[in-house]
């Protein structure tokens, strides 16, 4: 696939890095959200999960629909990944300076791992949008 695309394999890492990351997110989030219907759960760890579930149906839809927009429609897919990046680092900040003290995950181990692993995504999703925005790429 990234032969025709002229992409890098180090784009293909980080893609594939994003990909593992969203997908062992969503399996922890979907977890947790069905562990999470008792009544006796705290406030903030139900206000913590419907923000993740928001974000869960973001994140199925992107994982779907991005290899699509890259094999089909190339020209568009630096603007998507450049606007998923953006999402991604505004939702980073926005967690730890505005809902840090509103908000309080589940003391899970896998929420911490997902927790310490958020910069790797940023930086692969960075990676993702400057070669996308300055390699040259085929005209479609």
């Amino acid at each position: 696939m990234f032969k025709n695309l002229h992409l890098s394999k180090a784009f293909g890492v980080a893609m594939s890095i994003v990909y593992a990351y969203c997908l062992f997110l969503s399996y922890t989030f979907s977890i947790l959200l069905v562990g999470l219907l008792d009544p006796d759960t705290a406030t903030q760890y139900y206000v913590a999960m419907k923000i993740t579930s928001v974000r869960l149906v973001v994140l199925v839809f992107g994982l779907i629909a991005y290899p699509i927009i890259l094999s089909r429609f190339l020209k568009y897919a630096k603007y998507v990944t450049v606007a998923l990046t953006a999402w991604a680092i505004i939702m980073y900040f926005e967690d730890y300076f505005v809902l840090y003290a509103l908000v309080e995950y589940p003391e899970v181990g896998s929420i911490t791992l997902l927790q310490a692993l958020r910069p790797i995504l940023i930086v692969s999703l960075i990676w993702m949008s400057f070669e996308l925005t300055f390699s040259p790429q085929p005209r479609d």
